[in-house]
């Protein structure tokens, strides 16, 4: 071999991830140890020149030359990022496995063990929200008939557990609150609907069915989830209620929500949401809510006391 067989062959093992010793290479190619100095340091010129995704090491206390992989990211910012991943209990565990896969490895050799302890005691609790299918992949297709403007002919299992079968176009996708929310719009009715991406049941393409977006009836994707909490069915309306819980649980869920008035105990909140969302809000904080306006949104949250006590009559 000459020297640059000899050159090429230590990076590739380096690649591999092998750690060279001086004494290894000098009797593998019967070499000095100035030749061995030389070919070194022109792996890592070559190294420092390119656009490999990876450092040259001499570990001075080893003896040892090796090359040690770049992380795309911080780890502080993978760590953050698995945290975020579990927390949403989303996805089936098969599928968690293998996003969590995909973020460790982007950390270097030294720092997965690191973040594996610091994500085992969750991981092992992990409980998904119950779904029948994966939601990856069904990331990736809405995903596309989205960019590609495809309508969709499917069937869907609505609250009531009824199929409600339709052709629509899906115009967005986003994720709050444990699920993937599609919204498609529906030429028929001229409006758009909210689905959860997990209770579609079958879906078809339709690449050759033309659906035109009307211009007034867009979303944008951001300010609908400040005005979503949990669903975003029903009217959009003002309202103000007064919360004797900790003011900033009730602003993170309405982010365009804002406090008129602070009071004695309490802060009244004035701002806007999709009704039938505010409402389970409202009713999953008990006596921390008193809602002053609308009167509607008053008589709604009676209505819905009422029938919560009848079963317990």
């Amino acid at each position: 071999m000459n020297a640059s067989k000899h050159i090429t062959e230590m990076l590739i093992r380096m690649l591999q991830g092998d750690k060279l010793t001086m004494d290894d290479e000098k009797e593998r190619y019967h070499c000095s140890t100035k030749t061995i100095q030389r070919y070194l340091r022109d792996i890592k010129d070559t190294i420092e020149e390119s656009n490999f995704n990876v450092s040259y090491i001499h570990d001075l206390k080893r003896k040892e030359y090796y090359l040690k992989e770049q992380s795309d990211f911080s780890f502080e910012e993978t760590l953050a990022l698995l945290k975020i991943v579990i927390g949403t209990r989303a996805f089936n565990k098969t599928e968690l496995e293998q996003l969590m896969d995909r973020l460790l490895n982007r950390l270097s050799v030294e720092d997965q063990p690191l973040a594996k302890k610091l994500i085992s005691s969750t991981t092992s609790k992990y409980v998904p929200i119950k779904s029948d299918y994966d939601l990856l992949p069904r990331i990736k297709n809405f995903s596309k008939y989205i960019s590609e403007n495809t309508a969709i002919e499917f069937t869907y299992l609505n609250g009531l557990r009824q199929i409600k079968r339709d052709i629509e176009l899906p115009i967005s996708l986003y994720f709050d609150n444990f699920y993937f929310y599609v919204v498609t719009y529906n030429e028929k009715y001229n409006k758009n609907i909210l689905h959860r991406l997990d209770r579609f049941q079958t879906i078809k393409p339709l690449p050759n069915k033309k659906i035109r977006l009307p211009w007034e009836i867009k979303k944008d994707d951001g300010k609908e989830i400040n005005k979503t909490y949990l669903i975003s069915d029903g009217k959009e309306n003002n309202f103000e209620l007064y919360y004797s819980g900790y003011p900033q649980t009730a602003l993170d869920h309405f982010p365009n929500a804002k406090i008129k008035k602070e009071l004695d105990g309490e802060v009244l909140i004035e701002g806007s949401a999709y009704m039938q969302g505010l409402i389970l809000w409202i009713m999953e904080q008990g006596p921390r809510v008193r809602v002053k306006s609308p009167a509607s949104l008053v008589e709604e949250v009676k209505s819905e006391l009422l029938k919560t006590l009848k079963y317990y009559e």
